[in-house]
């Protein structure tokens, strides 16, 4: 899959003249494959060479209500496999795009292990990654996120030329230039959180209209709620707000982003852990 988001169109190619992902061809061979099996098995009962035609309608029937236990699994492993190729389409896509990946690392960890179901309330599916980033995007500002993306790519850049690519994303995450670009991001969106349950009403309806879909039965029980909210946003502020409870730290960011906007992100900290007591206690 990696290979597929790296490859370049040929001239004149367009997007439907392009490879299908893996997973996708695997699963039509699978169920094409099935849907002869339960033919060839229809003309076994007959005890004749060929099948009628009502049988066959039957058996197709099945096929499109997906009453056919074997095929609901095959649908089931495909559908698991197309969403892990598309889960390494969007890191390969980060490799090509830092910021997004530094991003991610601050909420990382409230993150759903990548072959275990969401819970609610408890952690975040995986699903919210494209969708928080895109929100940040709109935040920003495109012209704004692009410099910080650029940023981002200049660094990791020099940081893979003195380590190498096997250890630069690890040197990468403890960078200290990359822990600035990333608290730069979080302490200008900072203004957009001073009214919490604003703008997590506002978090909770972009989520629900951008997170990808799914048809496993874990993840359609997990949905993006205020809990949520804070499970995100707690885990994208956690570094910056234990910077700021240390003097020295907090200090050092006064002199970066003076100390009106390092008193605004303090608020908005407050802010948003009020709303969360309020949330956790309705």
């Amino acid at each position: 899959m990696a290979d597929q988001a790296k490859r370049k169109p040929h001239q004149g190619e367009t997007p439907g003249d392009r490879p299908p992902p893996e997973g996708l061809v695997q699963l039509t061979q699978d169920v094409l494959q099935l849907f002869m099996q339960r033919i060839a098995d229809g003309v076994a009962r007959t005890g004749v060479s060929a099948i009628d035609t009502h049988t066959l309608q039957q058996i197709a029937d099945n096929f499109a209500r997906a009453d056919d236990p074997i095929l609901r699994k095959t649908l089931s492993r495909g559908w698991t496999r197309l969403e892990a190729e598309a889960e390494q389409a969007f890191w390969a896509r980060m490799r090509k795009f830092p910021l997004e990946r530094l991003i991610v690392s601050r909420f990382e960890d409230r993150l759903t292990p990548r072959d275990a179901a969401p819970i609610l309330g408890r952690n975040l599916s995986r699903r919210v990654i494209p969708a928080t980033i895109a929100a940040l995007h709109q935040m920003v500002g495109p012209d704004l996120f692009d410099e910080y993306e650029r940023r981002a790519r200049d660094l990791a850049e020099t940081v893979r030329t003195v380590e190498g690519d096997g250890a630069a994303w690890k040197t990468l995450y403890r960078h200290p230039q990359a822990d600035a670009l990333v608290n730069d991001i979080l302490v200008y969106i900072a203004r957009y959180f001073a009214d919490a349950p604003k703008r997590r009403q506002w978090m909770v309806g972009f989520m629900d209209r951008n997170l990808p879909s799914t048809k496993t039965e874990a993840e359609r029980a997990w949905r993006f709620g205020d809990a949520e909210f804070h499970l995100l946003i707690g885990g994208l502020y956690a570094a910056l707000k234990a910077q700021l409870a240390d003097p020295a730290h907090r200090a050092r960011h006064v002199k970066r982003y003076g100390e009106e906007a390092v008193l605004m992100v303090e608020e908005t900290l407050a802010a948003l852990e009020h709303d969360r007591r309020q949330v956790a206690g309705a």
